[in-house]
């Protein structure tokens, strides 16, 4: 404000905000009788020492305005003073103290915008109107080189999957060490040696490697996670270990190989590039169950501190959800209040998770409905029951007689992994064949068996889907007959897992009995082969009886063993770009 009397073309002193080492400019004054303010709100003017100036920009006043009361606003450069709104806006804005012996001024930039400097001599310049590169000269923008990591701790095996932050490209660890093939994951087990320290000798593959060379003074820890939902059961496990601690080391490992693997995808070193891990639980774990997860997070180093910045933690389901919306193009024919299921059929259990759509906030999220769950209806069981009839088979022959006999007959059980892999809908038809190592003495028995051709085991395929695969699958069928008795309306039906990918499984889902109209459907793959008798708003369905409804489709997802891992790097991405829940 003015601190003194004016006079026709007198000079007024002002107190300015942050302006105080503007050169002197003088201001002319119209008429004698008003004098100049400036209009600033309370409050946030940062008086400075007296100086004589006007303010840039400032029109004198013409002769023909004198009868009228002027008013000078002091906005800052011209270039900011010809848009009323944002000047408006600027003038609601604190003023910041600017230290003008800086070449470059943080504070201000921040302040007025990205191309508003100040020199040395104190004059705010406005770059806004720099020359710009020609045309044709080719940008090079920096590359983003934050990570996005999607880690899926799985009871039988674990998946790990990475992108970065800038291509988003997806890129699965597939190699393991010890494992001479890629490989989507690698087991969850470790070996311990039994002696008094007790100590960690290996992992994963490497540790199933170990262990069957050697059993002697070793120890080989799996289906530890299973422990994790009892928490009664966290106590030692056997040989004295804790849970927690193998769950560490474990975790421990599989970072180690993971920066790895990072490490020989890009140039910068995996240890300066910022990390953001998404790390997957099961719906069932309550919250200290996830907080002891997350403190043996900090145990290996993956992380510092809990809560931690740099992680995001899901549940299994979401993360599956969350790849099917990204890769099924039968997610975009869904609709607001429509019903959709995630079956994870993994290695030992499966679970069955209901979600609803809603787009009614105008961004699409999933509503969980309910889940079911069963910890013995995975591809471990399938194992189980194929080692099972072989013993049946082999029930005459003393395996424990011989070392070398015992190790011939894991090679044997080995060699089912290819008969489970391409197990379909037309191999109850089929006759299936296994390689019989020489060790395993079956030309000692008397009779010779009539399941011996040459050095080859034959297998019905009827006997494998009698005594196999079908006790597995039909747990897995109730599982989902449980939540469609709940929703008796399905969009779809979508497979991840390992087992997930079963050909024989998706074979059996398919066509089961419609009770709604009772017809035979076959679904299909991806649901192409559908043939509904009439359409779902005219089908009238009754579960009263406790039959299961109808599901419309039923999806095989593409590499539907890493889905959750691909998807908890997928809900990484987004949310740290666009800070949004996908599910209520």
């Amino acid at each position: 404000m003015p601190i003194g009397p004016g006079g026709p073309g007198g000079q007024y002193v002002l107190r300015t905000p942050s302006l105080s080492a503007a050169p002197n400019v003088p201001m002319v004054a119209t008429n004698p009788a008003f004098r100049p303010i400036i209009m600033r709100p309370p409050g946030v003017i940062t008086a400075g020492p007296a100086t004589v100036i006007a303010s840039p920009g400032l029109a004198r006043m013409p002769v023909a305005l004198s009868n009228m009361r002027p008013v000078f606003i002091a906005a800052g450069p011209p270039s900011i003073i010809k848009n009323p709104s944002r000047t408006k806006a600027l003038l609601e804005r604190p003023v910041p103290n600017i230290n003008i012996k800086q070449k470059t001024n943080t504070l201000l930039s921040n302040f007025w915008g990205d191309n508003i400097d100040v020199t040395k001599e104190g004059r705010v310049i406005d770059r806004s109107e720099a020359v710009k590169p020609e045309s044709g000269t080719k940008q090079r923008s920096p590359r983003q080189t934050g990570i996005v990591v999607g880690i899926d701790f799985g009871n039988t095996f674990t998946g790990v999957s990475y992108a970065h932050q800038g291509d988003g490209e997806m890129i699965d660890v597939v190699k393991w060490p010890r494992h001479l093939n890629a490989y989507a994951k690698v087991p969850t087990v470790s070996l311990y040696k039994t002696n008094e320290n007790k100590g960690f000798v290996d992992w994963g593959s490497s540790a199933l490697a170990s262990y069957k060379r050697s059993k002697a003074d070793r120890v080989l820890i799996r289906d530890y996670k299973l422990l994790l939902f009892d928490q009664g059961a966290r106590g030692r496990l056997e040989n004295g270990l804790h849970l927690t601690d193998v769950f560490t080391q474990y975790i421990q490992s599989i970072h180690r190989h993971l920066m790895e693997e990072v490490n020989k995808s890009q140039v910068l070193a995996a240890e300066s590039v910022p990390i953001h891990y998404c790390i997957t639980v099961p719906q069932s774990w309550t919250l200290p169950t996830r907080e002891l997860i997350l403190r043996c997070y900090v145990e290996a180093g993956v992380i510092l501190q809990t809560p931690a910045l740099n992680m995001t933690v899901i549940t299994e389901a979401e993360a599956a959800a969350t790849y099917c919306r990204e890769k099924c193009e039968e997610f975009e024919s869904l609709k607001d209040g429509e019903i959709f299921m995630i079956c994870d059929a993994g290695g030992l259990t499966t679970n069955v998770t209901v979600f609803r759509v809603d787009d009614g906030l105008g961004v699409r999220q999933f509503v969980r409905m309910s889940s079911s769950h069963d910890e013995d209806c995975g591809s471990v069981m399938l194992d189980r029951n194929f080692k099972n009839l072989v013993m049946k088979k082999l029930e005459n022959l003393d395996i424990d007689a011989k070392p070398q006999r015992q190790k011939a007959f894991e090679t044997l059980l080995e060699g089912f992994r290819e008969i489970k892999a391409q197990f379909d809908g037309n191999s109850h038809d089929e006759i299936k064949h296994i390689p019989v190592p020489m060790g395993l003495d079956v030309k000692e028995l008397d009779p010779p068996p009539s399941w011996l051709e040459e050095e080859y085991m034959s297998l019905k395929g009827q006997e494998l889907c009698d005594l196999v695969f079908d006790p597995v699958i039909e747990k897995v069928q109730e599982l989902i007959n449980t939540q469609s008795r709940i929703h008796p309306v399905c969009a779809g039906l979508f497979m991840v897992g390992g087992f997930g990918a079963n050909k024989y499984l998706l074979h059996k889902l398919t066509t089961q009995r419609n009770p709604g109209n009772g017809t035979e459907q076959d679904l299909g793959v991806n649901g192409k082969r559908a043939s509904m008798t009439q359409s779902m708003a005219d089908m009238k369905l009754s579960n009263g009886d406790g039959s299961p409804g109808v599901i419309r489709k039923v999806i095989m997802v593409q590499k539907a063993e890493l889905a959750v891992a691909r998807g908890a790097v997928i809900y990484g991405l987004k949310s740290a770009s666009q800070h949004t829940k996908a599910f209520l």
